[in-house]
Protein backbone atom coordinates (compact mmCIF):
# COMPACT_ATOMS: atom_id res chain seq x y z
CA UNK A 1 0.00 0.00 0.00
CA UNK A 2 1.61 3.51 -0.82
CA UNK A 3 0.20 6.46 0.63
CA UNK A 4 1.26 10.25 0.17
CA UNK A 5 1.21 13.11 2.75
CA UNK A 6 2.27 16.68 3.22
CA UNK A 7 4.61 15.37 5.98
CA UNK A 8 5.70 12.18 7.17
CA UNK A 9 6.48 12.58 11.47
CA UNK A 10 8.98 9.71 12.89
CA UNK A 11 8.65 9.62 16.44
CA UNK A 12 5.13 9.70 18.64
CA UNK A 13 6.72 11.53 21.80
CA UNK A 14 5.81 14.96 22.72
CA UNK A 15 7.51 16.55 19.52
CA UNK A 16 5.94 14.17 16.93
CA UNK A 17 2.65 14.63 18.95
CA UNK A 18 2.70 18.71 19.05
CA UNK A 19 3.65 18.99 15.42
CA UNK A 20 1.54 16.71 14.01
CA UNK A 21 -1.07 18.46 15.92
CA UNK A 22 -0.09 21.82 14.60
CA UNK A 23 0.42 20.94 11.18
CA UNK A 24 -3.13 18.69 11.16
CA UNK A 25 -4.58 21.99 12.52
CA UNK A 26 -3.08 24.30 9.29
CA UNK A 27 -4.15 22.27 6.88
CA UNK A 28 -1.01 19.87 6.02
CA UNK A 29 -1.81 15.51 5.76
CA UNK A 30 -0.11 14.46 8.14
CA UNK A 31 1.43 10.30 8.98
CA UNK A 32 2.65 9.80 12.39
CA UNK A 33 4.88 6.80 12.81
CA UNK A 34 5.88 5.54 15.94
CA UNK A 35 7.79 2.19 16.98
CA UNK A 36 6.45 1.34 20.46
CA UNK A 37 3.91 3.93 22.21
CA UNK A 38 2.33 7.10 21.86
CA UNK A 39 4.67 9.56 24.40
CA UNK A 40 7.73 8.66 24.78
CA UNK A 41 9.87 9.14 27.56
CA UNK A 42 8.16 12.69 28.61
CA UNK A 43 4.44 11.32 28.65
CA UNK A 44 4.80 7.15 28.90
CA UNK A 45 8.04 6.11 30.14
CA UNK A 46 8.86 8.35 32.56
CA UNK A 47 8.80 11.92 33.31
CA UNK A 48 4.61 12.27 33.23
CA UNK A 49 4.39 8.65 35.16
CA UNK A 50 7.07 9.36 37.63
CA UNK A 51 5.53 12.93 38.43
CA UNK A 52 1.92 11.66 38.79
CA UNK A 53 3.37 9.41 41.26
CA UNK A 54 5.22 12.06 43.07
CA UNK A 55 2.31 14.43 43.10
CA UNK A 56 0.47 11.74 45.09
CA UNK A 57 2.80 12.76 47.97
CA UNK A 58 3.37 16.55 47.04
CA UNK A 59 -0.80 16.56 47.40
CA UNK A 60 -1.06 13.77 50.43
CA UNK A 61 -3.84 11.75 48.33
CA UNK A 62 -3.79 8.83 51.06
CA UNK A 63 -2.13 5.55 51.80
CA UNK A 64 0.61 4.37 49.35
CA UNK A 65 -1.37 1.22 48.57
CA UNK A 66 -3.52 2.68 46.89
CA UNK A 67 -1.63 4.16 44.55
CA UNK A 68 0.32 0.92 44.43
CA UNK A 69 -3.10 -0.53 43.24
CA UNK A 70 -4.09 1.54 40.98
CA UNK A 71 -1.31 2.40 39.15
CA UNK A 72 -1.44 -0.25 36.12
CA UNK A 73 -4.87 1.36 35.73
CA UNK A 74 -3.47 4.53 35.78
CA UNK A 75 -0.80 3.53 33.16
CA UNK A 76 -3.70 2.28 31.02
CA UNK A 77 -5.63 4.99 31.26
CA UNK A 78 -2.20 7.38 30.28
CA UNK A 79 -2.42 5.33 27.19
CA UNK A 80 -5.80 5.56 26.49
CA UNK A 81 -5.47 9.71 26.83
CA UNK A 82 -2.73 10.10 24.14
CA UNK A 83 -4.56 7.44 21.62
CA UNK A 84 -7.33 9.74 22.00
CA UNK A 85 -5.63 12.97 22.10
CA UNK A 86 -4.05 11.95 18.19
CA UNK A 87 -7.41 10.18 17.07
CA UNK A 88 -9.13 13.61 17.36
CA UNK A 89 -6.80 15.16 14.84
CA UNK A 90 -7.40 13.97 11.12
CA UNK A 91 -3.59 12.98 11.30
CA UNK A 92 -2.97 9.08 10.26
CA UNK A 93 -1.01 6.75 13.02
CA UNK A 94 1.51 3.71 11.74
CA UNK A 95 2.65 1.47 14.50
CA UNK A 96 6.06 -0.01 13.49
CA UNK A 97 9.55 1.41 12.72
CA UNK A 98 10.25 3.32 9.92
CA UNK A 99 13.02 3.06 7.24
CA UNK A 100 14.08 5.78 4.91
CA UNK A 101 14.00 4.51 1.51
CA UNK A 102 14.91 7.54 -0.37
CA UNK A 103 14.82 11.38 1.12
CA UNK A 104 10.77 11.12 0.62
CA UNK A 105 9.89 8.02 1.42
CA UNK A 106 9.52 5.83 4.44
CA UNK A 107 8.66 2.13 4.17
CA UNK A 108 7.07 0.68 7.62
CA UNK A 109 6.29 -2.89 7.64
CA UNK A 110 4.74 -3.53 4.26
CA UNK A 111 3.71 0.02 3.83
CA UNK A 112 4.94 2.68 1.63
CA UNK A 113 4.79 6.62 2.69
CA UNK A 114 6.04 9.57 0.64
CA UNK A 115 6.04 12.99 2.37
CA UNK A 116 6.94 16.39 0.87
CA UNK A 117 8.69 16.87 4.60
CA UNK A 118 9.98 14.35 6.99
CA UNK A 119 10.56 15.27 10.61
CA UNK A 120 12.57 12.97 12.20
CA UNK A 121 11.51 13.07 16.21
CA UNK A 122 12.32 9.81 16.99
CA UNK A 123 14.48 10.70 20.50
CA UNK A 124 16.70 8.70 22.82
CA UNK A 125 16.96 5.71 25.07
CA UNK A 126 18.80 5.20 28.05
CA UNK A 127 22.04 2.97 27.53
CA UNK A 128 24.53 1.35 29.60
CA UNK A 129 28.72 1.78 30.27
CA UNK A 130 31.51 -0.31 30.09
CA UNK A 131 31.17 -2.37 32.69
CA UNK A 132 27.45 -1.89 33.90
CA UNK A 133 24.68 -3.71 31.11
CA UNK A 134 21.20 -3.08 31.26
CA UNK A 135 19.45 -6.35 31.29
CA UNK A 136 15.63 -4.92 31.79
CA UNK A 137 15.05 -7.11 34.92
CA UNK A 138 17.63 -5.98 37.85
CA UNK A 139 19.90 -3.85 36.19
CA UNK A 140 16.75 -1.32 34.83
CA UNK A 141 16.13 2.07 32.83
CA UNK A 142 13.04 4.35 33.96
CA UNK A 143 10.99 2.28 31.28
CA UNK A 144 11.04 -0.59 34.21
CA UNK A 145 11.59 1.69 37.24
CA UNK A 146 7.70 3.50 36.26
CA UNK A 147 6.62 -0.37 36.95
CA UNK A 148 5.28 -0.14 40.57
CA UNK A 149 3.98 -3.55 40.84
CA UNK A 150 7.40 -5.17 41.29
CA UNK A 151 9.01 -2.75 44.55
CA UNK A 152 12.35 -3.58 45.50
CA UNK A 153 13.59 -3.31 49.06
CA UNK A 154 16.48 -1.81 47.96
CA UNK A 155 17.48 -0.01 44.58
CA UNK A 156 20.90 1.10 43.58
CA UNK A 157 20.54 4.80 41.73
CA UNK A 158 23.47 5.57 39.16
CA UNK A 159 23.80 8.49 38.93
CA UNK A 160 22.73 11.98 40.64
CA UNK A 161 20.96 14.29 37.54
CA UNK A 162 17.96 14.88 37.40
CA UNK A 163 15.83 11.22 36.14
CA UNK A 164 18.41 9.78 38.91
CA UNK A 165 16.76 12.21 41.84
CA UNK A 166 13.48 12.47 40.68
CA UNK A 167 13.43 8.16 40.88
CA UNK A 168 15.35 8.79 44.34
CA UNK A 169 12.24 10.85 45.95
CA UNK A 170 9.93 8.47 44.57
CA UNK A 171 11.18 5.19 45.81
CA UNK A 172 12.29 6.76 49.33
CA UNK A 173 8.52 7.75 49.58
CA UNK A 174 7.56 4.30 49.01
CA UNK A 175 9.69 2.93 51.48
CA UNK A 176 12.41 1.86 49.60
CA UNK A 177 16.23 1.38 50.66
CA UNK A 178 17.63 4.02 48.09
CA UNK A 179 21.66 4.52 47.66
CA UNK A 180 22.40 6.54 45.08
CA UNK A 181 26.13 6.36 43.37
CA UNK A 182 26.79 9.89 41.42
CA UNK A 183 30.79 10.56 40.37
CA UNK A 184 30.26 14.28 40.87
CA UNK A 185 31.35 15.80 43.72
CA UNK A 186 26.98 17.27 44.16
CA UNK A 187 24.14 16.06 43.33
CA UNK A 188 22.02 17.69 40.30
CA UNK A 189 24.92 19.20 39.02
CA UNK A 190 23.97 22.58 36.90
CA UNK A 191 21.75 23.77 39.70
CA UNK A 192 23.27 26.20 42.88
CA UNK A 193 23.91 24.86 45.99
CA UNK A 194 21.52 26.52 47.80
CA UNK A 195 18.75 24.94 45.60
CA UNK A 196 19.62 21.45 45.73
CA UNK A 197 20.16 21.51 49.26
CA UNK A 198 16.15 20.93 50.58
CA UNK A 199 16.23 18.33 48.21
CA UNK A 200 19.34 16.35 49.72
CA UNK A 201 18.12 17.11 52.93
CA UNK A 202 14.63 15.59 52.33
CA UNK A 203 16.19 12.68 50.56
CA UNK A 204 18.49 11.79 53.78
CA UNK A 205 15.57 12.41 56.46
CA UNK A 206 13.93 9.70 54.24
CA UNK A 207 17.56 7.51 54.38
CA UNK A 208 18.81 7.83 51.51
CA UNK A 209 22.45 7.14 51.49
CA UNK A 210 24.44 9.03 49.24
CA UNK A 211 27.90 8.64 47.67
CA UNK A 212 29.56 11.37 45.49
CA UNK A 213 32.48 11.42 43.79
CA UNK A 214 32.74 7.93 43.74
CA UNK A 215 31.80 6.61 40.06
CA UNK A 216 30.35 3.09 39.38
CA UNK A 217 32.41 1.20 37.63
CA UNK A 218 30.66 -2.06 37.06
CA UNK A 219 27.16 -3.71 38.07
CA UNK A 220 26.64 -7.51 38.10
CA UNK A 221 24.01 -10.10 39.38
CA UNK A 222 25.40 -12.58 41.95
CA UNK A 223 23.11 -14.99 44.03
CA UNK A 224 19.91 -13.00 42.85
CA UNK A 225 21.18 -9.40 43.91
CA UNK A 226 22.18 -6.83 41.93
CA UNK A 227 26.79 -5.94 43.66
CA UNK A 228 27.65 -2.35 41.97
CA UNK A 229 31.84 -1.63 42.68
CA UNK A 230 32.35 1.37 43.27
CA UNK A 231 35.80 3.03 42.35
CA UNK A 232 37.13 3.26 45.83
CA UNK A 233 36.49 -0.41 45.78
CA UNK A 234 33.66 -0.69 47.88
CA UNK A 235 30.83 -3.52 46.52
CA UNK A 236 27.08 -2.15 47.08
CA UNK A 237 24.47 -4.81 47.14
CA UNK A 238 20.92 -4.32 45.88
CA UNK A 239 17.63 -5.89 44.96
CA UNK A 240 17.90 -3.38 41.37
CA UNK A 241 20.02 -1.17 40.09
CA UNK A 242 18.38 1.87 38.15
CA UNK A 243 20.59 3.12 35.30
CA UNK A 244 20.33 7.00 34.42
CA UNK A 245 23.84 7.40 33.37
CA UNK A 246 23.89 7.97 29.24
CA UNK A 247 21.18 8.31 26.72
CA UNK A 248 22.17 6.84 22.85
CA UNK A 249 20.47 8.43 20.00
CA UNK A 250 17.44 7.08 18.08
CA UNK A 251 18.69 7.04 13.94
CA UNK A 252 16.20 5.92 12.01
CA UNK A 253 17.11 2.84 9.64
CA UNK A 254 18.33 3.77 6.45
CA UNK A 255 18.90 7.49 7.26
CA UNK A 256 22.79 6.54 5.47
CA UNK A 257 21.43 6.48 2.25
CA UNK A 258 20.67 10.15 3.00
CA UNK A 259 22.51 13.04 3.16
CA UNK A 260 22.25 13.94 6.65
CA UNK A 261 25.07 14.72 8.62
CA UNK A 262 25.81 12.97 12.35
CA UNK A 263 27.40 13.55 15.09
CA UNK A 264 27.78 10.40 17.55
CA UNK A 265 25.06 10.85 19.61
CA UNK A 266 22.92 13.55 17.31
CA UNK A 267 22.05 14.70 13.81
CA UNK A 268 22.96 18.42 12.84
CA UNK A 269 20.52 20.42 11.82
CA UNK A 270 21.03 24.65 10.71
CA UNK A 271 18.67 27.41 12.43
CA UNK A 272 15.76 26.19 11.28
CA UNK A 273 16.51 22.32 12.63
CA UNK A 274 16.70 21.77 8.60
CA UNK A 275 19.67 18.79 8.05
CA UNK A 276 21.42 18.69 4.75
CA UNK A 277 18.48 17.54 2.87
CA UNK A 278 16.03 20.70 2.54
CA UNK A 279 12.97 18.37 3.89
CA UNK A 280 13.66 16.84 6.32
CA UNK A 281 14.13 18.09 9.81
CA UNK A 282 15.43 16.97 13.41
CA UNK A 283 13.46 17.74 16.62
CA UNK A 284 14.22 16.75 20.05
CA UNK A 285 16.33 14.78 22.11
CA UNK A 286 17.78 13.23 18.74
CA UNK A 287 18.91 16.86 17.19
CA UNK A 288 20.86 17.08 20.63
CA UNK A 289 20.64 21.12 21.18
CA UNK A 290 19.02 20.64 25.01
CA UNK A 291 17.22 16.92 25.89
CA UNK A 292 14.27 18.58 27.64
CA UNK A 293 10.87 17.78 26.76
CA UNK A 294 8.88 21.75 26.79
CA UNK A 295 12.56 22.04 24.19
CA UNK A 296 11.25 19.36 21.96
CA UNK A 297 7.55 20.90 22.36
CA UNK A 298 8.57 24.17 21.04
CA UNK A 299 10.75 23.31 18.02
CA UNK A 300 7.87 21.06 17.08
CA UNK A 301 5.56 23.91 17.11
CA UNK A 302 8.00 26.29 16.17
CA UNK A 303 9.08 23.79 12.80
CA UNK A 304 5.16 23.59 12.05
CA UNK A 305 4.62 27.43 12.16
CA UNK A 306 7.85 27.21 9.52
CA UNK A 307 6.27 24.65 7.57
CA UNK A 308 3.15 26.33 7.22
CA UNK A 309 4.10 29.82 7.12
CA UNK A 310 8.09 30.22 6.46
CA UNK A 311 8.31 31.77 10.03
CA UNK A 312 11.90 31.48 10.84
CA UNK A 313 12.29 29.23 13.56
CA UNK A 314 13.83 31.75 16.89
CA UNK A 315 14.50 29.94 20.26
CA UNK A 316 16.14 31.92 23.38
CA UNK A 317 17.80 28.93 25.17
CA UNK A 318 19.10 30.73 27.52
CA UNK A 319 15.77 31.76 28.70
CA UNK A 320 14.50 28.35 28.92
CA UNK A 321 12.37 27.61 32.10
CA UNK A 322 13.42 24.62 34.12
CA UNK A 323 12.06 22.31 36.58
CA UNK A 324 12.64 18.69 38.47
CA UNK A 325 10.03 17.36 40.46
CA UNK A 326 11.66 16.15 43.22
CA UNK A 327 10.61 16.59 47.33
CA UNK A 328 10.69 19.41 47.55
CA UNK A 329 10.76 20.97 43.30
CA UNK A 330 13.30 23.36 42.29
CA UNK A 331 12.32 25.60 39.46
CA UNK A 332 13.48 28.62 37.65
CA UNK A 333 14.46 30.32 34.41
CA UNK A 334 17.67 32.16 33.37
CA UNK A 335 21.01 32.42 35.09
CA UNK A 336 22.05 30.73 38.29
CA UNK A 337 25.27 31.53 41.23
CA UNK A 338 27.31 29.31 39.28
CA UNK A 339 26.71 30.64 35.85
CA UNK A 340 27.88 34.17 36.55
CA UNK A 341 31.82 33.13 38.14
CA UNK A 342 33.52 36.73 37.20
CA UNK A 343 30.51 38.91 37.01
CA UNK A 344 29.13 41.26 39.51
CA UNK A 345 25.70 40.46 40.69
CA UNK A 346 23.50 40.80 43.84
CA UNK A 347 20.82 38.38 45.35
CA UNK A 348 17.52 38.50 47.15
CA UNK A 349 15.80 36.12 48.64
CA UNK A 350 12.20 35.34 50.25
CA UNK A 351 11.24 32.58 52.19
CA UNK A 352 7.99 31.12 51.61
CA UNK A 353 6.78 30.71 55.11
CA UNK A 354 7.35 34.61 55.26
CA UNK A 355 5.22 35.70 52.50
CA UNK A 356 1.89 36.34 54.10
CA UNK A 357 0.32 33.59 51.76
CA UNK A 358 2.81 30.85 53.23
CA UNK A 359 1.64 31.78 56.34
CA UNK A 360 -1.90 31.59 55.72
CA UNK A 361 -1.16 28.18 54.09
CA UNK A 362 1.31 26.57 57.15
CA UNK A 363 4.20 26.70 54.56
CA UNK A 364 7.34 25.45 56.53
CA UNK A 365 9.96 25.38 53.64
CA UNK A 366 10.98 26.68 50.49
CA UNK A 367 12.07 29.83 49.09
CA UNK A 368 12.29 32.41 45.63
CA UNK A 369 15.73 33.66 44.71
CA UNK A 370 15.81 36.94 42.53
CA UNK A 371 19.37 37.27 41.09
CA UNK A 372 20.25 40.86 38.97
CA UNK A 373 22.88 42.89 37.73
CA UNK A 374 24.40 46.51 38.93
CA UNK A 375 21.73 47.39 36.43
CA UNK A 376 19.43 46.24 37.86
CA UNK A 377 18.29 43.50 35.33
CA UNK A 378 16.96 40.68 36.36
CA UNK A 379 19.34 37.26 35.51
CA UNK A 380 17.27 34.92 36.99
CA UNK A 381 14.33 33.74 38.93
CA UNK A 382 14.62 30.26 41.17
CA UNK A 383 12.43 29.05 43.43
CA UNK A 384 12.46 25.75 45.37
CA UNK A 385 9.22 24.28 47.24
CA UNK A 386 6.02 22.20 46.57
CA UNK A 387 4.54 22.59 43.01
CA UNK A 388 7.08 25.36 42.44
CA UNK A 389 7.12 24.29 38.64
CA UNK A 390 3.88 25.71 38.60
CA UNK A 391 4.94 29.41 39.02
CA UNK A 392 7.46 29.39 36.04
CA UNK A 393 6.01 28.82 32.97
CA UNK A 394 5.10 32.25 31.67
CA UNK A 395 8.04 33.95 32.62
CA UNK A 396 9.84 33.32 29.84
CA UNK A 397 8.15 35.79 27.17
CA UNK A 398 9.24 38.19 29.99
CA UNK A 399 12.93 37.40 30.10
CA UNK A 400 12.86 37.28 25.99
CA UNK A 401 11.66 40.97 26.69
CA UNK A 402 14.25 42.05 29.48
CA UNK A 403 12.71 41.61 32.73
CA UNK A 404 14.07 44.42 35.45
CA UNK A 405 13.48 45.20 39.04
CA UNK A 406 11.48 48.31 38.17
CA UNK A 407 9.20 45.86 36.16
CA UNK A 408 8.55 43.71 39.40
CA UNK A 409 8.23 46.51 41.24
CA UNK A 410 5.64 48.67 38.61
CA UNK A 411 2.92 45.69 38.28
CA UNK A 412 0.69 44.01 40.40
CA UNK A 413 0.47 40.75 41.52
CA UNK A 414 -2.31 39.37 43.50
CA UNK A 415 -1.98 39.41 47.23
CA UNK A 416 -2.04 37.67 49.30
CA UNK A 417 -0.08 35.02 47.03
CA UNK A 418 2.70 32.96 46.94
CA UNK A 419 3.59 34.77 43.70
CA UNK A 420 4.38 37.69 45.77
CA UNK A 421 7.21 36.54 46.95
CA UNK A 422 9.09 37.40 43.70
CA UNK A 423 8.55 41.46 44.90
CA UNK A 424 9.99 40.35 48.54
CA UNK A 425 12.57 38.75 46.83
CA UNK A 426 13.42 42.26 45.12
CA UNK A 427 12.97 43.92 47.77
CA UNK A 428 15.35 41.83 50.04
CA UNK A 429 17.87 42.57 47.35
CA UNK A 430 21.52 43.06 48.90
Amino acid sequence: MNREYDVIILGGGVAGLYTAKALSKGGKSVALIERDSLGGTALRWGALPVKRALDYFKEKRGEVERLLHRWEDDLDELNGRLERSISDLDVDIYYGEGEFIDSHTIKVGEKILMGEYIIIATGSDPTGIDGISIDGKMIITHKEAISLKDIPKKIIILGGNVEGIEFASLYAELGVKVVIVEKEDKLLLGYDEDLVEPVEKRLVEKGVEIIKGKAAKRAYIDEGKVRVLVEDGAIIEGDKTLVTLLRKPNFPKGIDRLNIDLDKDRILVDKNLRTKEENIFAIGDINGIMALGNVAINQGLQLAEYILNKRNIDMNYACLPRAVFTLPEIAGIGKQEEDLKGIKYRVGYCDFKESWRGWARGIEEGFIKVIVDENKNILGLWMVGNLVSEYIGLLSPLFNWGLTVDNIKSNLIIHPTLTEGIMEAVLNIR
